[in-house]
């Protein structure tokens, strides 16, 4: 539809009602005024009840049918809402019903919803709408605002009665005998508002915001939000939010290059070709092969991160054991620069809850050892990775994070009862890579070597094939399912300290997630001999398969030799047959 440029207020008025009238919201609103003046009584009239109407506007549907009032919308929400008040009170009285006398104007109002409204990625601010992405962190509990409040004269002049959208800080007077009204409490009309917490992005301290009515069934914790808003001075009207929603990528989406050179030359292989892409993780912590075991665990968790926002997968939590050393704790970090959010937890001053759901979609990164945090830190992030849930006390939040910690000493038993919470444990600094590591930070003190571009390439390769796999959906095959089983059963047999009953969940993500980094959506042998593999090494000392066979060396080669030396062994220690 093509119109001139629309100047005055009341040609913009007839456009809108003209829109109202083509989209049927016009007939809805008539028969909403009727359904609401038909049901009026005596009794509820003398209480001034509101008369509440939701419109949902199409602001994309708005623009395409009328450019100039979508304009005017964007620019003007506030005087296009009053319209939309004019309108709906027009509807009131100009129906046959008798009641229509005895609504006031102040009585009826419009509650604005929006949808598929355009974002600015250059601005927050769209002229007079203004746009908030935000992940929400925490709800209140629900409280009243004040839909209207009704103010009378203590003279009792007739028709004198006083409806305000709100509570004045001074009392109004009567335009009649001057006198000051007074606020009749029993005909004060309330809805629902909650207090909601925002983590805006790219802004450091959060923003709380009022969400009333009928947003506050759509707020989830740990969800990112798009917010439409208006402000005026220190109030925020939220017309409208809409949850951001992870999707899979295309499949035409390409794969960085190096990556699927790298795919190629290690023949499709799950060990060798996840291997070499972790090795990208931590270069300037350590030397390329130390502690493989926790950068492979790394990685597969931060696709299980990812898979699980896509597809819903299982995730992947990470339990690092050994020596208290920074090294793990740099790696960790390092690593939790490629997920699309992270929160690090300190020892205090830090609210375990309100960090896991921070970090949803993301990683919680718990650096130091456990046993520097607190009792109530640790018991919560247990709590919250064996129940899949927390309870904040207003709101149950679904866990949507992974966890990545570091526990003690292996030979400390304390570590037996947070593994089995994690299902996961990884090998980290056991001592094994003292002399390479010396050699390392010494080479770098002699020739300080800072982050080069191939490194930042190499790491935003990695980020970006993560997105593209993740939303490869994945089964597990009755070979690689038996192989699992037969494992666990003989481990189990073993020490049931050891392998308790979450490791079997924690070989199944593994081996799903290895699948899905070879672009496959089936699993096989090697996905299962790689996951066991992993779990093996990460078993206490003495370990079930002989050390030669849980090396982790530089060259993929011998990497080769040692799966080879290791699935001989799997063979004898479960009874299948592998090669």
């Amino acid at each position: 539809m093509t119109s001139p440029k629309l100047s005055s207020a009341n040609e913009l008025q007839c456009e809108l009602l003209l829109y109202l009238d083509i989209r049927r919201y016009l007939a809805d609103m008539r028969d909403y005024c009727e359904d609401f003046l038909e049901q009026l009584t005596e009794k509820t009239l003398s209480k001034f009840p509101p008369l509440r109407f939701l419109l949902e506007i199409d602001v994309m549907d708005l623009l395409d049918v009328s450019p100039e009032l979508g304009d005017f919308f964007i620019a003007e929400p506030n005087k296009f809402k009053r319209m939309c008040n004019d309108i709906l009170f027009a509807c009131v009285q100009a129906t046959d019903i008798e009641t229509r006398n005895n609504i006031e104007y102040a009585q009826v109002a419009v509650i604005l919803r929006l949808k598929s409204v355009p974002i600015d990625s250059n601005s927050r601010y769209h002229k007079g709408l203004v746009t908030i992405d935000g992940l929400l962190l925490s709800v209140s509990k629900p409280e009243t605002y004040v839909l209207h409040s009704v103010w009378s004269c203590p003279e009792e002049c007739d028709g004198n009665e006083v409806i305000l959208h709100y509570i004045p800080k001074h009392p109004p007077k009567c335009h009649l005998c001057k006198s000051n009204l007074f606020e009749n409490s029993g005909l004060r009309q309330c809805g629902e508002q909650v207090t909601a917490t925002f983590k805006i992005r790219n802004q450091l301290l959060p923003k709380t915001l009022k969400i009333t009515d009928n947003l506050i069934s759509k707020l989830n914790l740990g969800t990112r939000y798009i917010i439409h808003a208006v402000v005026t001075k220190k109030i925020t009207t939220i017309l409208s939010m809409e949850n951001i929603i992870t999707l899979a990528a295309p499949i035409t989406n390409p794969i960085p290059k190096d990556v699927e050179d790298l795919f190629k030359a290690c023949k499709e292989t799950p060990w060798k070709f996840i291997y070499c892409l972790a090795s990208s993780i931590g270069v300037n912590v350590c030397p390329l092969h130390c502690f493989m075991h926790l950068k492979i665990n790394l990685l597969l968790s931060l696709t299980s991160v990812k898979a699980n926002a896509v597809s819903g997968a299982s995730i992947l939590h990470v339990l690092v054991g050994g020596f208290d050393t920074r090294y793990v704790g740099e790696i960790m970090a390092d690593a939790a620069k490629l997920a699309d959010r992270s929160v690090i937890v300190g020892a205090s001053n830090s609210e375990a809850q309100t960090a896991l759901i921070a970090s949803s979609g993301g990683v919680c990164v718990m650096p130091l050892p456990l046993h520097i945090y607190s009792h109530k830190q640790v018991s919560a992030i247990l709590a919250a990775i064996e129940t899949g849930h927390m309870n904040t006390g207003t709101a149950l939040a679904k866990l949507n994070a992974a966890v990545w910690a570091q526990g003690m000493d292996f030979k400390k038993m304390i570590l037996y009862n947070v593994a089995s919470v994690f299902g996961n444990v990884c090998r980290g600094d056991c001592g094994e890579f003292y002399d390479e590591i010396n050699e390392f930070v010494l080479q770098r003190t002699v020739e300080p070597v800072g982050i080069c571009k191939e490194e930042i390439k190499a790491l935003k390769d990695v980020a970006t094939y993560i997105d593209v796999v993740a939303g490869i959906e994945v089964v597990i095959d009755d070979m690689t399912k038996n192989l699992l089983q037969n494992y666990f059963l003989a481990a189990r047999k073993e020490n049931t300290k050891i392998v308790c009953v979450g490791s079997m969940n924690a070989l199944v993500t593994i081996c799903l997630t290895s699948a899905r980094l070879c672009c496959r959506r089936v699993t096989n042998i090697d996905d299962a001999v790689f996951a066991i593999w992993l779990h093996v090494c990460g078993s206490p000392e003495p370990r079930f398969a002989p050390e030669d066979y849980l090396q982790t060396p530089a060259d993929v080669r011998k990497l080769q030799k040692v799966i080879t030396s290791f699935k001989h062994w799997l063979e004898e220690f479960t009874g299948s047959c592998l090669l």
